[in-house]
């Protein structure tokens, strides 16, 4: 439970935003200024020239640039003599497709645990806690679970929180102990994250999760201190997939090997036939001997849960990048339009249609686009990664793929913003006053 919200201003956060608000917006200003200042009075009272055409790479290429239509071969020219716009389109576009892939990608990630630790890698439906059980006990608990036909399987193990420690980091973690791999197996799929390949628990030596791994920076061949009821080392013998929490597991024979005694058993795993097991529940609870009981998709709905706040994020990053979107294409192309008034006013009088004209700005945008998403769907990946693992806790790791969908989602979205930006701009082009537009300034 949390006391009341308290609402505060940070100086030193607050100061270095506005520094690095306004620092950006004059620093801009400036070079605006210092470029306008240093040109000479006759030329600032003249409609700025346009930029003087060059040939472009692709003109050499004969064979394709014959192919190509007039229409065509102006916008290529046009996108390499308005080279500043062309970078800030790109890098704006860019911008805004990545903020959508780690949007996306940062919601797949954290929401994706769920799915692979309780589904993929956890087999058991509960785990229950015993209180050092008589053999009455244990016989009545036994003969319950081997009898009720909502009892697919079980079997018993031993459990301890132990703390994990090497040069690098000290974390805790929950020690795990099975009679052996075949065992342990049907309750608990040890595997690599990366290929998916079985990891085996070895008869000497213990296999670690992955998070944990990272943390204490050790891998297979490496040891360890497991510093619980006593202090001991340990070989790490795999790392094994894992999402939520630290586990170390050992199997009996390694377990002994260590701390030199046998491990007490004193938890269950158990695997429900069915998903209404309330009335199994009951019983086991009602059990001497059975001190707790708990359901992995009670755990699985908490965690859920605590996470489902994660929309409201992506929502915002997503509005966030709509706003960047709109904000570059249609700055950039209202510029455009502004100096390249007479070049369109040209060419209405030369009989271009409205559409014609419109599209005469819409295929410079349109190129532009794809080549920012292109650069976009590359940033993000990237961003992506870096976020991810950035806002990781120490008790959680958030999944490491990149789904498809989260790529074609950031082109689309990408793609619209483009188009309605460019729909906005036809009705502005519609307006352009041909005669106004020609007539001379001197």
């Amino acid at each position: 439970n949390f006391g009341p919200i308290y609402y505060g201003l940070e100086p030193a956060s607050s100061i270095t935003a506005c520094l690095a608000a306004v620092g950006t917006v004059t620093l801009s200003a400036l070079g605006a200024c210092f470029s306008t200042l240093a040109a000479v009075p006759a030329q600032l009272m003249r409609p700025k020239a346009p930029p003087m055409g060059r040939r472009i790479l692709l003109e050499r290429i004969t064979p394709l640039w014959r192919r190509l239509s007039f229409n065509y071969k102006i916008t290529l020219r046009n996108l390499f003599r308005y080279q500043k716009r062309f970078w800030m389109t790109v890098a704006g576009i860019g911008g805004c497709a990545a903020l959508i892939v780690t949007a996306f990608g940062l919601r797949d990630s954290i929401m994706s645990i769920m799915e692979l630790q309780y589904n993929e890698i956890y087999h058991y439906d509960a785990i229950a806690g015993l209180d050092h059980p008589t053999e009455e006990q244990w016989a009545e608990i036994s003969a319950l679970l081997d009898s009720h036909p909502l009892v697919s399987d079980w079997t018993s193990e031993h459990t301890e929180t132990v703390t994990a420690e090497s040069d690098a980091y000290t974390a805790d973690a929950s020690l795990e102990v099975a009679a052996d791999n075949e065992t342990l197996e049907r309750f608990v799929d040890l595997r690599h994250r990366t290929d998916s390949d079985p990891v085996t628990l070895p008869y000497s030596g213990a296999v670690i999760t992955e998070k944990l791994a990272q943390l204490l920076d050790v891998g297979p061949g490496d040891t360890m201190i497991l510093d619980g009821d006593s202090r001991v080392e340990v070989q790490v013998a795999g790392i094994t997939e894992h999402y939520i929490q630290h586990h170390v597991y050992l199997s009996e024979s390694a377990y002994e090997e260590v701390f030199g005694q046998e491990p007490e058993q004193n938890a269950l795993l158990i695997r429900y036939a069915g998903d209404d097991a309330s009335e199994l529940d009951q019983e086991l609870v009602a059990l001497d001997g059975i001190s707790s009981l708990t359901r992995t998709e009670d755990t699985r709905r908490t965690f859920g849960t605590s996470l489902e706040s994660v929309d409201y994020a992506v929502a915002l990053i997503i509005v966030c990048a709509a706003a960047l979107a709109f904000v570059v294409l249609y700055n950039l192309t209202n510029i455009n339009i502004t100096e390249r008034i007479r070049e369109l006013a040209t060419i209405k009088v030369l009989g271009f249609y409205d559409r014609e004209v419109a599209m005469y700005i819409y295929r410079e945008n349109i190129v532009l686009t794809l080549l920012g998403i292109a650069f976009g769907q590359l940033l993000g990946k990237y961003l992506c990664t870096y976020l991810i693992r950035t806002i990781e806790l120490d008790f959680v790791m958030f999944g490491r793929q990149a789904l498809p969908r989260n790529y074609g989602m950031s082109i689309m979205l990408s793609l619209l913003f483009a188009l309605i930006v460019n729909f906005l701009m036809y009705f502005r082009m519609k307006k352009i006053d041909m005669v106004q537009s020609l007539k001379s300034v001197e």
